[in-house]
């Protein structure tokens, strides 16, 4: 054959084979058994429990706009700061108003705390009372997933207080006891908080305040929750500064109004919570949070009987709280550094008298995480 018959013998067969349609494979008898065999032999996906679905929920989150926490273990260390605030306020039947604002001693505490996932351990040294002479015992603690939060405080303090600001009074009186000590105060505060995130695939509280993940983008979210509180402050007022309860006249009158008087203030208070949170991802690896819910509900002093009518009718019972959070956070999933705010306001009123409890909570931390977790390691 010459080279040019060969050549077109070649085209042609080529034409022949892109015409002709593929031929299939048709598995053997052995091939079937051994398929059939393997598919008996393959275990059904295990079902996961009740108890890990629950906890998968609380932490369900977008990957689009929240990192999840690549590592199991935690070390932190972190300042803590506490500073409470009592502003007794009173007035009179004829318009007059007086305010007393007083303070405990604030407490500067530092420390290491070591995490394991969920679990957070630390202990905290007082370095502002390292000689033992603060009569006062803080506890605050606030566990956080994406969808669940719950913060739960607990203060009594029966140590001494500074006066901050006195209004209403004569200027000398007043300039006389601004930052005098007081020791007549014995008060007690206990709360829990529990809430629910509404967008919490999205966004993120534990990014903001448990540094266990990182917040992608920005969002925000509104959150609704029910709050219990237990507040009681026992003042002996003949303790005050005498510039404020020696008598100016033979009828036994003091520069401290009689509505001011309160020896006891002891109520309970049940709320319901609902606010706006917002985290701001102004930079790669940088947020910022905010937050705040007031709540409202019922109160109820010791001593009283709550009748079906003062339940529904009297708005003297009704209470106010508020809860506010500042954060400010660099992570880069490994790396953390940060700022954080918490606030808790109790409030109670009545006819001419008003008691607003504040405490709050101000951290400084840095830390790592170690050990990635087996699903995000490079396999």
């Amino acid at each position: 054959m010459s080279p040019a018959s060969a050549c077109i013998t070649r085209m042609l067969d080529d034409c022949v084979m892109a015409d002709s349609v593929p031929a299939i494979a048709v598995p053997t008898d052995s091939q079937r058994a051994d398929s059939v065999a393997a598919d008996s032999t393959a275990q059904p996906p295990k079902k996961r429990s009740f108890f890990t679905r629950l906890l998968r929920a609380f932490d369900d989150t977008d990957p689009d706009y929240i990192v999840p926490n690549y590592y199991n273990y935690t070390v932190m260390a972190q300042n803590t700061n506490f500073f409470q605030l009592y502003r007794i306020k009173a007035s009179d039947a004829q318009g007059t108003t007086q305010t007393l604002e007083m303070a405990p001693e604030p407490s500067f505490k530092v420390g290491p705390y070591f995490g394991w996932r969920w679990l957070f351990l630390g202990y905290t040294f007082d370095v502002a009372n390292r000689g033992g002479t603060a009569k006062s015992q803080e506890m605050s603690l606030s566990l956080y997933s994406s969808m669940i939060g719950v913060d739960l405080v607990y203060v009594k303090n029966d140590g001494l207080f500074t006066i901050r600001r006195a209004r209403g009074f004569a200027d000398d009186v007043a300039r006389t006891v601004e930052g005098s000590k007081f020791s007549g105060i014995d008060s007690y505060t206990a709360s829990v908080n529990v809430y629910y995130v509404f967008n919490h695939r999205r966004f993120s509280y534990p990014a903001a305040y448990a540094q266990s993940t990182v917040q992608r983008r920005s969002q925000g979210s509104w959150v609704l929750g029910l709050c219990y509180s237990h507040n009681r402050m026992e003042m002996d007022y003949r303790r005050l500064p005498p510039a404020l309860v020696t008598p100016i006249d033979d009828a036994g009158h003091t520069p401290l109004m009689d509505e001011m008087k309160v020896e006891r203030t002891d109520y309970h208070s049940y709320t319901i919570s609902g606010g706006y949170a917002y985290n701001w991802v102004f930079a790669p690896k940088w947020l910022f949070s905010i937050s705040a819910t007031p709540a409202f509900g019922l109160r109820r002093s010791k001593g009283e009987r709550m009748s079906s009518e003062d339940l529904w009718v009297s708005m003297k019972r009704f209470n106010f709280d508020f809860i506010g959070r500042v954060g400010l956070v660099w992570n880069n999933s490994k790396y953390f550094a940060g700022l954080s705010a918490v606030t808790h306001v109790y409030d109670y009123k009545k006819e001419g008298y008003s008691l607003s409890n504040m405490v709050n909570y101000v951290n400084l931390y840095v830390g790592f995480m170690f050990d990635r977790k087996s699903q995000y390691r490079k396999r």
